[in-house]
């Protein structure tokens, strides 16, 4: 069972905008995008440490300069990111 993380208020990236709170989820990261997360930290030494959430930036060409908010929760394999959801 995932357990969900608390976030402060504040803004948080999704793509290339920075959101409030309030419009975002935290979402099982599809596979695909976890795999160009995991080498796009590997890229820039980056460490996805279970538990902390990381403001991790991505340049790829279906990305092209963005950031996401990553999370790896300490009982699943998946990455977790933040996503805007529509309101």
């Amino acid at each position: 069972m995932t357990m969900k993380m608390a976030l402060p208020g504040g803004t948080y990236p999704f793509i290339d905008k920075r959101y409030p709170l309030c419009e975002l989820a935290m979402i099982e990261a599809p596979a695909e995008l976890e795999t160009l997360l995991r080498s796009q930290a590997a890229a820039n030494g980056i460490e996805i440490a279970r538990g902390i959430p990381i403001e991790l930036r991505c340049q790829a060409e279906a990305y092209p300069d963005a950031t996401f908010l990553v999370y790896w929760p300490d009982d699943d394999e998946r990455l977790h990111i933040v996503v805007r959801i529509p309101i």
